[in-house]
């Protein structure tokens, strides 16, 4: 990679898009909008997906991004994996004659998002926007993300952990019966946008909930399910505190359906919550970044209880940033700006860099909130 100061901006990015996982769909939607954004503010884009390694990471997005859209259920992955990742790999091992400065982490969920592709940049020494591989890790492995955040004052709801031997030994009921009671939330330990959750209110439903969750992790995550709200809120690393959002599914659960179809779910930013809860959340929410040792940006997620109590459910390390997703729809109400920018590290101009084009859910005017929105130079090494 060569050395990236001020003489060799702006950036050459090579923006990772789509991917293997199941939330593939989302990625390259959330890509369309940063390859835009990275664009206008001035940097060469480059798009790649490691999932079609045979296509050289390209300017030309229609090549990789096509007719693209998310659909009402998480993608069918009809490819050959293993050879996919192989291909991937030996594209980065190349990736020095395409003189890229920074590799822009668009993917969600997997490989993309758990740490696994982190930590091959690190190993190779490219520079790449985000959290650390170990950060990923932690995030992503959503029981690991609870006791670390736990174990920093944050609130968390009572759960269990289990892998499929569970299910064998015939104690998994047993257990839940014990320690989370119904109705209970039962999901895939390290999946994102909801893929596998399901909520029962009944114990006879827990064994088919269960293997719905296996057949997309190796394990799963049982938790009481907290009557109330869905918050979020965004962590910007080096910028200003954002408000907290509440999201209202329109006719039930916050899944895949409401998250990705437009006009299934209201935004409204800031939460309409009292101020003393607000400022709950967003000390629980520094906290859990901090925890889990996250960088640059991160969105936390939250139940709210009708006694005004919140409990952390997940930290999201790539958020996803399309139309309809929490953080770009409120982007859009707010009349807000996506772009990329990036802002030299003194202490490490000609080291590595990760820069991200990330929003803040405030409303301000377009102009304001052009200025808002930034990007922090990391050192993943």
């Amino acid at each position: 990679m060569r050395p990236l100061n001020v003489k060799n901006l702006p950036c050459t990015v090579m923006l990772l898009a789509g991917g293997d996982s199941a939330e593939r769909d989302v990625s390259l939607s959330s890509s369309r909008g940063i390859a835009k954004a990275l664009r206008e503010a001035g940097h060469r884009v480059l798009v790649c997906d490691p999932a079609r390694p045979h296509i050289v990471p390209t300017e030309h997005d229609d090549a990789i991004f096509g007719a693209s859209k998310v659909g009402a259920e998480p993608p069918v992955i009809d490819i050959d994996i293993a050879a996919a990742r192989a291909g991937f790999v030996k594209l980065l091992l190349g990736v020095e004659t395409l003189n890229v400065d920074v590799v822009f982490m668009g993917l969600h969920g997997g490989a993309g998002e758990n740490g696994t592709i982190q930590a091959m940049l690190e190993y190779l020494g490219i520079p790449f926007t985000g959290s650390s591989a170990t950060a990923c890790a932690h995030a992503m492995d959503k029981q690991r993300a609870k006791i670390l955040a736990e174990a920093a004052g944050v609130p968390v709801p009572p759960g269990l952990h289990f892998e499929a031997s569970a299910l064998a030994a015939g104690t998994l009921e047993q257990q839940v019966r014990e320690f989370v009671g119904l109705p209970a939330v039962v999901k895939p330990n390290s999946q994102g946008s909801s893929v596998g959750l399901t909520i029962i209110d009944k114990f006879s439903d827990l064994d088919q909930a269960a293997r719905r969750a296996l057949a997309t992790d190796r394990s799963v995550l049982v938790e009481r399910y907290i009557e109330g709200r869905e918050l979020t809120q965004s962590v910007l690393e080096d910028g200003p505190d954002t408000p907290v959002l509440e999201i209202r599914p329109k006719g039930g659960l916050y899944d895949y359906f409401h998250k990705y179809q437009s006009g299934n779910t209201e935004y409204l930013v800031p939460a309409p919550i009292e101020p003393e809860v607000a400022r709950a959340v967003l000390e629980s929410s520094k906290r859990t970044f901090a925890a889990l040792g996250l960088s640059v940006y991160s969105r936390i997620d939250f139940r709210l209880d009708p006694n005004g109590r919140h409990y952390m459910l997940e930290a999201n390390t790539l958020p996803g940033m399309t139309p309809t997703v929490a953080g770009a729809e409120s982007l859009r109400r707010g009349r807000n700006v996506l772009h990329g920018v990036v802002r030299l590290d003194r202490a490490q101009v000609s080291r590595s860099i990760s820069f991200v084009g990330v929003y803040a859910l405030v409303r301000r005017s377009h102009k304001e909130m052009s200025q808002v929105v930034g990007a922090s130079l990391r050192n993943h090494t």
